[in-house]
């Protein structure tokens, strides 16, 4: 009996429900199959996926009713001359019958099912083919022309509910996508935040840290001292959170990082046409640090020239950008840090005794690791944590004479070179026993017992120089001397050069 109109609104309506009640796929097709089946008597009905690589079709769900034997979970391989395939291609519904075309590909599926009859129709939206829905029967094809028309409207139908869903279900994903990259970006941020705590226990770096909390709350210009590698960075990133600007971002310059030429556009901007490539206006870090900080590494490599105009902006807070003749206010605290001797630059006229008498309101000298042994098995600890979380695996054993000979070794790279150890030993030692021979080789001694010179120069520049004799005379690259002493290429060939350290002479 063929379906009146009304029944076949009704039908389309409830199905059209269906597609905006149902949150899951699995309810969807539960509902549509109900509301059809008696709409139909069919002996099984299936929806068809069609997939991008053209080898398998996806039932949406397993079909309702009789099922196939010899199909693999959701997964029908696709075989040209199929119903579906015919349809997929041609857009056109196809009713057939296994006695028509016995050998038609895919009528196994349907004898080894008891099925004999099938009516298929193309899912079609928006031009796009998304795959099939098919009624079957284990008998001649008992539909009417008309039935069949009726089953193409509702082909029509399904193809906007399945597309809705595939649609929802991509969305649903992709959330939860973002939502675990938001927590990734969380935890990052969490593991970035517990690096900015200064761990320590001795009571050098406790008076360092009782003098960051008194500078901290006013606006005084600090200057951080010390070696390569003890720390200044976090410091003054400590000193500005807990300021009365730390709501602000702190802004830092590496003044050994930049080409001479550019430091003071780097620092104060520049108007467009400047200079040439000058193509539009740049915003400098001094403007963009307004009522924030702004940390000046290595400051000491600054050009005298850029070193009297940083004076002059020190002095009122006031400054132009390169090129132009607006004067520009800005309220800025300076922390400055360096790891060489200032009072020596002045001596030697490559820095100027007005700017450091500026930036030395507040001195702070951060002491090498070498003078604060009590902190080795706290930073080791602390590293180890966050080498294995970061790199998932397992963390050494460590025994007692490697944390002594840690203890015992003079820490050329201080903190720097102590972290990017631990993480070797993370790498090659995990959830195994690590002792002094593991990392003889990293842990250079002094020579014999013989006591290091008193002169710190002379006891980097032999320090240096063993370990070039290690790698040959190779500064750069994995296992190259600056990699083993925790340091960056420049830092070392800086040092280098200052010390009158050749890598030529170490080469074989």
């Amino acid at each position: 009996m063929n379906p009146s109109e009304h029944e076949q609104l009704a039908t389309l309506l409830q199905i059209n429900n269906a597609a905006i009640k149902e949150p899951t796929r699995e309810g969807l097709f539960t509902h549509i199959a109900r509301r059809l089946e008696p709409v139909f008597n069919y002996d099984r009905f299936s929806i068809l996926l069609q997939d991008s690589d053209d080898v398998m079709w996806h039932y949406f769900v397993p079909g309702s009713g009789v099922a196939l034997p010899g199909v693999a979970g959701n997964e029908l391989p696709v075989t040209p001359g199929m119903v579906p395939f015919e349809v997929m291609h041609t857009r056109r519904s196809v009713v057939f019958d296994v006695q028509d075309d016995p050998v038609r590909p895919g009528n196994a599926y349907l004898r080894d099912a008891g099925l004999r009859s099938i009516v298929c129709s193309p899912l079609v939206m928006r031009g796009r083919v998304l795959g099939t829905v098919q009624l079957s029967y284990a008998r001649a094809m008992p539909l009417t022309g008309e039935q069949v028309m009726f089953f193409e409207k509702i082909a029509r139908q399904l193809a906007l509910c399945v597309d809705n869903m595939l649609t929802r279900e991509a969305l649903e994903a992709r959330t939860r996508v973002l939502a675990e990259e938001k927590n990734y970006l969380m935890r990052e941020i969490a593991s970035q935040a517990s690096t900015d705590e200064v761990v320590f226990v001795s009571a050098a770096m406790k008076q360092v840290m009782d003098d960051v909390h008194a500078v901290a709350a006013t606006d005084a210009t600090v200057l951080l001292t010390g070696e390569t590698g003890t720390g200044k960075d976090l410091l003054a990133r400590t000193i500005h959170r807990l300021s009365r600007r730390g709501d602000h971002a702190m802004y830092k310059v590496n003044c050994a990082a930049l080409v001479p030429t550019l430091i003071e556009s780097e620092l104060f901007g520049h108007e467009k046409g400047a200079f040439t490539g000058a193509a539009e206006r740049k915003t400098g870090r001094f403007e963009l640090a307004d009522k924030s900080t702004l940390f000046l590494d290595e400051i000491s490599e600054l050009p005298l020239n850029t070193q009297a105009k940083l004076l002059q902006v020190l002095q009122d807070q006031r400054f132009e950008r390169v090129g132009g003749t607006r004067t520009i206010v800005s309220n800025v605290r300076i922390i400055a840090a360096t790891n060489q001797d200032l009072r020596l630059l002045v001596n030697e006229h490559s820095f100027r005794a007005d700017l450091y008498y500026r930036l030395n309101i507040f001195p702070l000298h951060v002491p090498p690791l070498r003078e604060r042994p009590e902190d080795i098995v706290l930073l080791l600890e602390t590293f180890m944590r966050r080498a294995c979380a970061r790199l998932q695996k397992h963390p050494p054993r460590i025994t007692r004479p490697f944390v002594h000979s840690l203890q015992q070794y003079g820490w050329p790279g201080n903190i720097r070179e102590l972290e990017n150890l631990v993480e070797r030993i993370v790498i090659l030692k995990s959830n195994r026993e690590v002792s002094p021979d593991d990392v003889r080789g990293l842990l250079v001694q002094p020579d014999n017992g013989q006591e290091d010179p008193v002169s710190m120069d002379a006891a980097q520049k032999r320090h240096i120089e063993r370990v070039l004799r290690m790698t040959g005379g190779r500064v750069g690259g994995a296992a190259g001397a600056a990699d083993l002493l925790g340091l960056k290429k420049s830092t070392l060939q800086y040092r280098m050069k200052r010390l009158g350290i050749r890598p030529a002479d170490f080469r074989s």
